[in-house]
């Protein structure tokens, strides 16, 4: 390796040419385009999630005319949409609805350091909160567009930046409907990342020193308000560290969470995050006084040995009750999931082994029930009563 003087064109032709390689890549991979189909359901899927026994199910359906599902060619089995499948979540499963007058809630998940994690988890918790019955809407802050991909949008689509935050960060438009795009995951909705979020750095400033009265660590806040009568959470993917659009998403927020490995130098990454966001947060006015409704750590790529098991000790320790009672495990079936551009919830079938998803999916599952139940009571909200989601529980009763 040599070096040498690179002008702004060289990088420039290097970029060209670094693009062109990847589009390559991409056009040899298993997976050439980054759009994506949602997965269909099984009986015994559909059953599981409205926690009904199976043998319930046909009666539910016939009686209050839920979605029939599509025969199995060869298969006495019927597939069911993942439309079809909230349809059945939303009649049959106690869940909390969002009372009128209450406002849909943010979540910013946030670290110092990469590969952590939590990208893949935001956009699984989000694709986990759907299937609970809710609308949902990811930001993405992050210029590198994981999340982005994750919600089959290629980042290159967004290169005129108009889907994405700048129009608004720039002033250009009144708050972020504009922006606002479907994704092939049903009440799942996205505001992409592009490489234009690079000036973010310089708009936010910029914007406050134009508009008198703007404060730059709360312009995506006010941005995120109208949204909040659209959707019931809205999950932000960040950056990692602490620049001004991530203060931006913090600052938004009504609970934070953090993806933490249980290793040593993520421990004290994460140590060193909080306490720079602390002594950040107790600068800015308006912010000084700020109350989440929770914060929460979750391990994410734990290992199974004593060195993981003494750093969760330490974890414990430090963060106490913000600890989330969900350990996610570097898995197989996560990895074999990224190589695909997909998440746990997006595979239809088991991947690596059954028992092997299932170790993977129900942290996050615990995970989207404790968030579930955090927004019952930021809202103060009890669970739908729909006349089937009655007869089910009367009927779980019976079985007990």
């Amino acid at each position: 390796m040599g070096f040498q003087q690179v002008s702004v064109g060289d990088l420039q032709g290097m970029a060209t040419t670094a693009g062109k390689v990847l589009e390559q890549v991409r056009a040899s991979a298993v997976v050439p385009d980054p759009s994506k189909a949602a997965p269909t359901f099984t009986s015994v899927a559909i059953a599981e999630l409205c926690g009904i026994a199976r043998d319930q199910l046909k009666y539910l359906t016939a009686k209050y005319d839920l979605p029939a599902g599509l025969k199995i060619a060869g298969s006495r089995a019927k597939a069911y949409s993942l439309e079809e499948a909230i349809t059945f979540v939303q009649a049959l499963a106690p869940h909390p609805e969002r009372p009128l007058g209450k406002s849909g809630k943010v979540l910013t998940f946030c670290n110092h350091k990469n590969d952590v994690g939590k990208t893949s988890t935001a956009v699984a918790l989000a694709q986990a909160m759907t299937l609970r019955g809710f609308r949902v809407l990811i930001i993405d802050c992050d210029v590198q567009g994981a999340a982005t991909r994750l919600c089959g949008i290629g980042m290159e689509r967004q290169a005129i930046n108009a889907g994405s935050l700048m129009p608004y960060l720039r002033g250009d438009q009144p708050n972020l409907r504009y922006a606002v795009e479907p994704t092939y995951w049903h009440n799942l909705s996205l505001i992409p990342a592009s490489s234009a979020l690079l000036a973010a750095e310089f708009a936010l400033p910029a914007r406050a020193v134009q508009a008198s009265g703007c404060r730059r660590w709360e312009v995506l806040a006010n941005g995120i308000e109208a949204l909040r009568e659209d959707f019931d959470l809205i999950v932000i993917d960040t950056a990692p560290g602490l620049s001004q659009l991530t203060v931006n998403a913090i600052v938004a927020a009504d609970g934070l969470t953090m993806c933490c490995p249980p290793d040593a130098l993520e421990f004290a990454a994460s140590v060193q995050f909080w306490r720079m966001c602390a002594e950040l947060l107790a600068t800015l006015p308006g912010a000084q006084d700020k109350k989440y409704d929770f914060v929460t750590i979750v391990y994410t790529k734990v290992q199974p040995g004593d060195a993981a098991r003494l750093v969760k000790t330490w974890m414990a320790r430090a963060y106490g009750a913000h600890i989330g009672s969900a350990e996610i495990p570097d898995s197989p079936v996560a990895r074999a999931a990224a190589t695909q551009g997909k998440t746990i919830y997006d595979l239809i079938r088991p991947e690596g082994g059954a028992d092997a998803h299932r170790r993977y999916k129900e942290p996050l599952d615990r995970l989207a029930d404790a968030l579930m139940d955090a927004l019952a009571l930021a809202w103060d909200a009890k669970a739908k009563q729909t006349a089937p989601a009655v007869e089910t529980q009367q009927y779980a009763a019976r079985a007990a």
